[in-house]
């Protein structure tokens, strides 16, 4: 089971967490959680269905990210700034030019990408920036009161993908779900990809195809790689919930309550 694809005209990777199961056999509210890749591209029929959608949009990008390509201008809604990364990281922000050295040695050698890529994730559960940006996240999400909360960084299956996994995981999506509807981000990103691979997979660049597509598309054992360190870290997902990110029973509870209802 995995989140719907909104019809965007231009957002691609744009999903509504809405109708997923949990394991009690309730179901995620439609038209709350929404997760994305970047706004950037937006048409004007897109940005005014975000509008009529959203009430709060939190871009989980850097400053950099923002200032090169910034979110559009939505009327009536809150947009917020949470970075999840201190810095640009090839492979999620997708800009070769923010450091072209370290791109070009992890896209050269699909060990180096492949390594790259675990490092990031298992530090996702316990870096200071990451900390602190989920847990100002969830305290968002238990806030909103109207329309949808959406979310995104730049592709929208790193940092937003992990702040969706620590989502369904509170609501009681099962694990395996969970890894359906990460690895369903790329065939919501599959056009991006092939164009990225067009733009980097040349003559003058020694890059590899594979070193490439794992930098830039969902893999199964990133997101393991986050479990397995919450395991080790903190002995549980709950344990990692209370400890890193405040999310106590109560706060559980209350998310469970605006945002599930009966199947």
């Amino acid at each position: 089971m995995r989140c719907e694809r909104i019809g965007f005209e231009n957002l691609y990777n744009t999903r509504d967490m809405g109708s997923l199961m949990t394991a009690d056999g309730r179901r995620i509210k439609k038209n709350r959680l929404i997760r994305s890749g970047q706004l950037i591209g937006a048409s004007e029929n897109d940005k005014t269905q975000l509008e009529q959608l959203v009430s709060t949009v939190i871009d989980m990008r850097t400053d950099s990210e923002m200032s090169r390509q910034p979110d559009p201008e939505l009327s009536g809604v809150k947009q917020l700034h949470i970075p999840v990364l201190g810095s640009l990281t090839a492979g999620i922000t997708r800009e070769k030019e923010s450091d072209k050295e370290a791109f070009i040695r992890s896209a050269g050698d699909p060990e180096v990408a492949k390594q790259q890529m675990i490092s990031i994730y298992r530090s996702f559960p316990s870096a200071a920036s990451a900390v602190a940006g989920y847990k100002l996240f969830l305290k968002l999400l238990l806030e909103n009161e109207s329309k949808a909360v959406l979310w995104h960084c730049t592709a929208g299956k790193d940092r937003a993908g992990f702040a969706s996994v620590i989502t369904e995981s509170i609501l009681g999506v099962s694990r395996d779900d969970i890894f359906e509807d990460y690895l369903y981000t790329n065939e919501c990103i599959k056009e991006e990809v092939d164009l990225l691979l067009r733009q980097f997979v040349s003559g003058e660049n020694p890059v590899s195809e594979k070193a490439v597509m794992l930098l830039f598309t969902a893999q199964e054992q990133f997101l393991a790689a986050a479990f397995d360190e919450i395991d080790k870290t903190f002995g549980s997902f709950e344990g990692y919930l209370e400890k890193a990110l405040g999310a106590d029973s109560r706060m559980r509870q209350a998310l469970k309550d605006k945002y599930l209802e009966d199947a």
